[in-house]
């Protein structure tokens, strides 16, 4: 399994363009792998600290994270699993009370439609109906 991992230089002006403050973008990238040249989060990545608790810069450092996946993705896998990450994002965004990261991430996703063809976060490219994975018949989750 690949780790997903972006390009350092174009994060650090993402940072910028979602209002993302120096300190913040700082901090993100020191719970990250940092190779110099890209950026991926480290298989397990909380906040430790008493001072870094803005959840609008912490979930804008995080969109911007996944939108410039998406934008490097080389594979359709790759959009998804970006593009899934986005979706999550928006609708924390929206139950944590951050209007700012809700905002730029709808302003985001109508600029990428072209690529995406999805008018909006809660729709599927996929119009299956009743598919149900085995994993959900038989899980826990299963009501």
């Amino acid at each position: 399994m690949q780790v997903i991992a972006v390009d350092k230089k174009e994060l650090l002006s993402d940072f910028r363009d979602w209002g993302v403050s120096n300190e913040y973008a700082d901090f993100f990238v020191s719970k990250c792998v940092d190779d110099g040249k890209t950026i991926s989060f480290r298989s397990f990545v909380f906040n430790d600290t008493i001072q870094m608790h803005d959840s609008i810069q912490l979930m804008a450092a995080c969109a911007a994270f996944w939108c410039r996946a998406y934008r490097e993705a080389e594979t359709q896998l790759a959009q998804v699993e970006a593009l899934s990450a986005i979706r999550s994002l928006y609708f924390a965004a929206g139950f944590a009370s951050a209007s700012p990261v809700v905002a730029l991430i709808r302003s985001w996703w109508s600029n990428t439609y072209e690529l995406h063809q999805l008018q909006a976060p809660n729709q599927s490219q996929s119009q299956t109906v009743g598919f149900r994975s085995a994993f959900l018949n038989n899980s826990f989750l299963h009501h």
